[in-house]
């Protein structure tokens, strides 16, 4: 049954809404081909039921002209708060708990933050949903220095939601798009929650990068590691580990897996989660993929790439082409700017052979993308595509000569990073992690 929003020209979140979803799939898929015309693209990956999807829900709240409290989404382009009720697309657990918050808050005159006006106390709510347990993370956004009667409204939220398993207050006012503000305290339970993907359990925290849609999440990843094919003498590189998911799921298939992360909060969370699942074939560094991978002397098997919207940066990507792995998985949440990445590829003997986008966020116009580059590969070429006259073969890149090998393979985080070391291979600083000792090095050590 087609369900429909009364909001959604005014919020924007849910802008195709009320068509037919399968219609929406078949708009995603042709957004992709369009920016992959040489080669075949499989159909969009979509939802047996693709409403309440999202797991992970920010709330905005403001007041009407009687004092009453209303929560919703931003209308576009704006922050102007659009009353949204029952939000198609959200978690119905986080629906009424934010319905609940709405109440509390006009009864005990907890007045809504006023951006402009620099005023009021309860500006955000953010839910985090497991998936599995449907336990529930609450962190509760002030704009002010306390909320007033903090403790009886936490309790009156808990009393009305049990699924509640912990309870966070941050302090966010600024003038800024962004939810959550750097501070932040535990009012009720441990701080985080537990979650699942294929059999993994992953600890969740109000600020840790975890997909939002946990039934696509799962087929999104198991798709990309069937693609990859990985063996067990394989060597696996996570260029954007974030908390660890994609790393951990594939040390069961592999005999080593480094994940590389440049936020450290999210690199203490997957070392986390590594131990919570007993996984001790992975290392995690926090460092910036491209400092790291600059460094990297032996070439990994696989390559995983899931970066934010902005893509992978061209030093990264050239440093990723001279190293030479076997096959490189991206996925990607922004497929222009994979688009963009790939082409640099594929000039240097990488072959698309897959193109698998997924639907994470249905009724909206995002779409993730999996490519699979083969170094050296056969393409899946559309058999449509006719290349224009004016269209100039593109030249393959000159080859860059590798470092001098050394017996050490991953650097450490106080590695020199200049660009005059990166530009002199014999001057880069390398230092071997303490599983990564071939026994030359051992050898040496021992003289």
């Amino acid at each position: 049954m087609i369900q429909t929003c009364k909001v959604k020209d005014r919020c924007g979140a849910c802008n195709t809404i009320g068509t037919e979803y399968k219609d929406t799939l078949v708009a995603k898929k042709k957004f992709v081909q369009d920016l992959y015309p040489k080669y075949q693209v499989d159909d969009c990956l979509g939802m047996e039921n693709p409403y309440n999807y999202r797991h992970k829900v920010y709330a905005s709240f403001a007041s009407d002209k009687k004092g009453m409290v209303y929560a919703g989404m931003y209308a576009q382009y704006s922050h102007k708060v659009v009353s949204s009720k029952n939000c198609r697309i959200q978690s119905t657990i986080a629906n009424r708990i934010i319905e609940t918050m709405c109440k509390l808050a006009t009864k005990m005159k907890i007045e809504a933050y006023n951006e402009d006006r620099g005023w009021g106390s309860l500006r955000h709510a953010y839910i985090r949903v497991s998936s599995k347990t449907n336990k529930v993370l609450l962190t509760i956004v002030i704009g002010s220095r306390e909320l007033p009667g903090s403790k009886k409204f936490v309790k009156g939220i808990l009393d009305a939601h049990p699924e509640i398993e912990t309870v966070l207050l941050n302090w966010n006012d600024k003038k800024t798009s962004m939810i959550l503000g750097d501070k932040e305290k535990v009012l009720y339970g441990k701080g985080y929650i537990m979650d699942e993907i294929d059999g993994m359990q992953f600890r969740i925290g109000s600020k840790s990068f975890y997909q939002v849609n946990p039934v696509q999440t799962e087929l999104l990843y198991k798709t990309a590691i069937d693609l990859a094919k990985i063996q067990k003498e394989e060597e696996v590189f996570d260029a954007c580990c974030g908390i660890g998911t994609i790393s951990l799921l594939t040390a069961r298939l592999a005999k080593e897996v480094v994940g590389v992360e440049i936020n450290a909060d999210a690199i203490r969370d997957a070392k986390m989660n590594a131990k919570l699942n007993r996984i001790e074939n992975i290392q995690f560094f926090a460092d910036d993929a491209t400092n790291f991978i600059t460094r990297l002397i032996d070439t990994p098997n696989v390559v995983f790439l899931d970066p934010p919207r902005s893509g992978m940066s061209q030093d990264f990507m050239n440093a990723l082409k001279n190293q030479g792995a076997s096959r490189i998985v991206y996925i990607s949440c922004n497929p222009v700017t994979q688009a963009r990445d790939i082409k640099n590829l594929t000039c240097a003997g990488y072959v698309v052979e897959r193109i698998v986008p997924v639907d994470l966020f249905p009724f909206t116009d995002h779409v993730e993308s999996i490519v699979l580059l083969v170094k050296n590969g056969t393409p899946n070429l559309n058999l449509d595509y006719k290349p224009s006259k004016n269209t100039k073969k593109q030249s393959h890149s000159k080859p860059v000569h590798k470092a001098k090998e050394t017996n050490k393979k991953y650097p450490s985080k106080n590695a020199k990073r200049n660009n005059h070391a990166k530009r002199n291979p014999k001057e880069q600083k390398r230092v071997s992690s303490n599983s990564y000792k071939n026994k030359q090095h051992r050898a040496n050590k021992a003289k």
